[in-house]
């Protein structure tokens, strides 16, 4: 681990230690953890600082303030690239201080959040955060390839310094019982989630990474394989896990879902608001421990990834393994 994280993660410790062991001296004393934004073109960002800065009670929250950010995203999503000015002004009239570039903004922050809504500029605008120690949360999608997912993990693991990336929808109440065993081993499940394209990306990275998010949340890592199909105009894709077991993403109007279980039967894939992403993004600046596995991640974006080239090969059985090793191999020319 290098010498920036440790200093990092040892603020972190030592915040926790003070603020929870010093009688009558609460989490406002202690040192505050400083974030930074990089890309403000995303309904998230306002929202986000809204939860982290927010006055009165902020349960797993205390303690972090987002101070700046660096406004520049998409360089030509014009729903992206429309929406900077206003969020930027948004944020300036939340007292953020708005900075000229992602290096300047690394000299006033101790950790960082990603939210460039194009996963496409997110490797190189990753790599000075890597560089300088900064553990950093990465907003959905987490790139705008399998291979560049790849690369950003590699990355960071070489430097030792922790990432994550998740959707909102991980995090939802109903989703989180299934997976803490409400219903026992869940046996099959199917969540639904809308799913707009954009030609700029494989088309679940998008949108549809919200519904897939829920579905790994609830049936775990071990997905084999994928078939795409289409129904009354609407994706659907069939993931068929390694002991035998079924997960299936479907486009819909709204977030919704249901999982069997050798114990019964319950609703899965509810959206319940930002606040439970933001205390795990804020417990992960804490810990230094990402809530979700690189593992994982990579599974939700190689199934993605395989959803994509079924749909190439006409609704064709594609093996996960076989995406993500042709990722692995592209990538590690992308890996310094």
């Amino acid at each position: 681990m290098n010498t920036p994280v440790v200093f990092q993660l040892a603020a972190a410790v030592l915040f926790v230690l003070v603020a929870a062991g010093s009688p009558g001296l609460s989490a406002a004393d202690a040192k505050e953890f400083r974030i930074g934004i990089i890309g403000l073109d995303t309904s998230h960002v306002p929202s986000f600082t809204k939860g982290i800065n927010g006055e009165g009670d902020k349960p797993g929250i205390e303690g972090f303030r987002v101070v700046a950010a660096y406004p520049k995203g998409s360089p030509d999503i014009e729903s992206s690239v429309s929406r900077v000015p206003e969020y930027t002004k948004q944020m300036r009239e939340m007292g953020i201080e708005i900075v000229d570039s992602i290096d300047e903004l690394l000299t006033k922050v101790d950790g960082i959040l990603l939210e460039t809504n194009d996963g496409r500029p997110h490797l190189e605008q990753v790599r000075p955060v890597i560089a300088a120690g900064k553990p950093v949360f990465i907003d959905k999608p987490i790139a705008g390839s399998l291979t560049d997912a790849v690369a950003i993990f590699a990355i960071a693991r070489k430097a030792g310094v922790p990432v994550f990336s998740s959707s909102s929808l991980r995090f939802g109440s109903n989703s989180q019982e299934v997976r803490g065993g409400s219903i026992g081993e869940v046996t099959y499940c199917e969540t639904s989630s809308p799913c707009h394209l954009e030609e700029t990306h494989p088309d679940l990275f998008w949108y549809g990474i919200h519904g897939c998010e829920s579905l790994f949340t609830v049936m775990g890592t071990g997905c084999e394989s994928v078939v795409r199909r289409s129904e009354d105009g609407m994706v659907v894709v069939e993931g068929t896990w390694a002991d035998g077991r079924t997960g299936v993403f479907r486009e819909g109007k709204g977030y919704s879902g249901s999982a069997k279980g050798s114990k019964g039967e319950a609703e899965v894939g509810a959206y319940d608001g930002y606040l439970p992403l933001v205390v795990q993004i804020t417990e992960f600046f804490r810990t230094g421990k990402p809530p979700v596995s690189e593992v994982e991640t990579l599974e939700i974006y190689s199934f993605m990834e395989a959803a994509d080239e079924s749909k190439r090969q006409g609704g064709k059985a594609v093996k996960l393994a076989d995406v993500l090793a042709k990722a692995k191999e592209e990538a590690a020319g992308l890996v310094e």
